[in-house]
């Protein structure tokens, strides 16, 4: 009968750990209505890219516009009621040396001089805030990036409270950071790690379609508590993202290099039976004679499997599947070639 072998193979193996994780801009800017309004101006295309100080948004500024003409007026009148202050303060100043007007009317002039100066002080500062507030009806891009879905549509009715507000985001998108959450003891190994001199490094992306993003990336920082109701701590690293594949809100999962085993032994897990938490192999000796012997595991490697204890380099482990082969009995050993399917799936793992 035969039996498909494979050969149990010493090598350093990295284990990896994957993560789920959902992506940030760099930088995302929300985009808030600050004044209530029609929008009148939609001044770019979704989801593409806008520069610094760009027009995005215009809201209907008559009312505002007409704010700032009734404060300009103000101004106006607050300029020629100190000027007329100012000179009769002139006048009556030097009739007050030769005591020729009495030291209250002198006072009074001084009075009215200064409440000129205050009003117009005051009516000049008015006229700034509602010229801010004109401005706000022109809403620009605050960074270079990529402007996203647009929340309000031209003639809605925009207010500067409520959800009615935000009316985009604008991502800086030549960097992504990556949120994703790890347990308590990940962390605590993490930080151990970190404290032998070993840090994390090796970061890779991979996407919701089991493509790995061509960049590597690093830790930026670690939340600096563990949530309790989780028991998890939320950790960011960040990936280049040059050609901006990468948009804000994408599920991906950060798979993290926690160490390399050396001289593992690794096998491929259809070659190992497990029976009530309890594993065992089949063993092809020099007689090519089927040997059943009871093993040790320890990490999952895509569809391999290392074997901690139990197994030396080079022996030959039978692939027994299905067959009804017994400890034993003699067969005739054939070399396994994995299936197309099968390395597939140990990339994509």
């Amino acid at each position: 009968m035969q039996a498909p072998f494979v050969t149990a193979k010493s090598e350093d193996v990295p284990i990896y750990k994957d993560f789920a994780g959902q992506t940030f801009g760099d930088l995302d800017i929300e985009l808030i209505a600050r004044v209530d309004g029609i929008l009148t101006g939609m001044f770019f295309k979704e989801g593409q890219t806008v520069k610094k100080g760009q027009l995005l948004y215009t809201i209907d500024p008559l009312e505002y516009e007409t704010k700032v003409e009734q404060v300009r007026g103000q101004v106006a009148v607050a300029q020629s009621n100190l000027v007329n202050a100012q000179e009769e303060l002139k006048r009556i100043k030097p009739l007050a040396d030769m005591n020729a007007v009495s030291k209250r009317e002198l006072d009074a002039a001084v009075a009215k001089d200064k409440a000129a100066k205050s009003n117009l002080t005051s009516v000049r500062a008015s006229l700034r805030n509602q010229e801010i507030e004109r401005s706000y009806c022109n809403i620009k891009a605050p960074i270079d990036g990529v402007i996203g879905l647009s929340n309000a549509r031209l003639g809605d009715y925009i207010t500067k409270i409520g959800n009615s507000s935000k009316l985009n985001t604008v991502s800086r998108l030549d960097k992504v950071r990556v949120q994703f959450t790890v347990s308590e003891s990940d962390y605590l190994r993490y930080q151990k790690q970190i404290k032998a001199g070993d840090k994390i490094t090796d970061l890779q992306l991979i996407l919701s379609d089991g493509s790995t993003h061509p960049s590597k990336g690093s830790l930026n920082f670690s939340d600096t508590k563990i949530d309790p109701t989780t028991g998890t701590v939320t950790i960011e690293a960040q990936f280049p993202n040059p050609d901006k594949t990468l948009r804000s809100g994408q599920f991906a999962k950060v798979r993290v290099l926690l160490r390399t085993q050396k001289d593992a032994i690794v096998i491929p897990q259809k070659a190992i039976t497990e029976i009530q938490g309890l594993f065992q192999v089949s063993i092809i000796d020099d007689k090519n004679t089927i040997q059943t012997r009871m093993v040790e595991v320890g990490q999952k490697i895509g569809v391999d499997w290392i074997v901690t204890k139990g197994l030396k380099p080079n022996e030959r482990v039978a692939i027994i599947g299905n067959q009804f082969i017994q400890p034993g009995a003699t067969v005739t050993p054939v070399p396994y070639v994995a299936d197309k399917k099968e390395n597939a799936l140990s990339l994509n793992d």
